[in-house]
């Protein structure tokens, strides 16, 4: 399992990391970004800005993961609020090969996460600065494919009132 840490900058590091499950991944470490508290006994735990942070895990998972699994790709289409044949039309595939893909039982084929990648990014940016992401997001492709992931892990940190990665905070 590909273990995701994610936290904030400015902020101090939890000395328990908490187990982030409620986006659908099973490998989401938050350090910081949360509190817990007790009330008669029960504990709460609140994390601070959601929103935020799926749209940081989201970012991870398009612009750093070379092979997305059927979790993430699952999550993607969760955060796009698309079912899985309205996913399947935009794909040109069947609403089976998205489930498929999303349990895990077969790999989606490479034209379809980069489709995937594309109208995830593209969600975010107004229609005038697209042509400027798209050339971005070629170069980080070809760079991804080249790339040898080493490393599973992958360490977030909340920094200027947004979740994003180590490697883009230094």
């Amino acid at each position: 399992m590909n273990v995701q840490h994610f936290m904030r900058t400015g902020e101090d590091i939890n000395t328990t990391p908490y187990h982030y499950k409620d986006c659908g991944l099973d490998n989401i470490i938050l350090r910081n970004g949360f509190t817990r508290e007790l009330d008669d006994g029960e504990e709460f735990l609140t994390v601070k800005d959601v929103d935020g942070l799926h749209k940081a895990i989201g970012m991870h998972i398009v612009l750093e993961r070379k092979a997305p699994s059927g979790k993430e790709l699952r999550f993607l289409r969760n955060e796009l609020d698309m079912t899985q044949s309205e996913l399947a039309s935009m794909l040109s595939v069947s609403d089976q090969s998205v489930a498929r893909w999303e349990k895990g039982q077969c790999e989606a084929n490479g034209a379809a996460v980069f489709a995937l990648r594309v109208i995830y990014l593209l969600s975010f940016v107004p229609e005038q600065e697209r042509g400027v992401l798209l050339n971005d997001f070629l170069a980080r492709l070809r760079r991804l494919n080249e790339s040898d992931e080493t490393s599973d892990n992958v360490v977030m940190i909340y920094c200027g009132q947004r979740w994003t990665d180590d490697a883009r905070a230094a």
